[in-house]
């Protein structure tokens, strides 16, 4: 399991993750409220959740 790639590693692609429902995971960054925030989502069931390990 990538428990240990950072948060921006996966954004970059490092490693190509599966959800739990059986699509690609990806990173997404927003900026809002003077931050950059990621957070992860299965491209198959457009869930979104904090963490990649999450969605797993």
């Amino acid at each position: 399991m990538a428990a240990n790639i950072s948060k921006n590693a996966r954004r970059e692609g490092a490693k190509e993750l599966v959800s739990r429902w059986g699509g690609k995971i990806i990173m997404k960054s927003v900026f809002e409220k003077g931050r950059m925030r990621h957070y992860a989502v299965c491209e198959k069931t457009g869930n979104q959740a904090r963490k990649p390990k999450d969605l797993m």
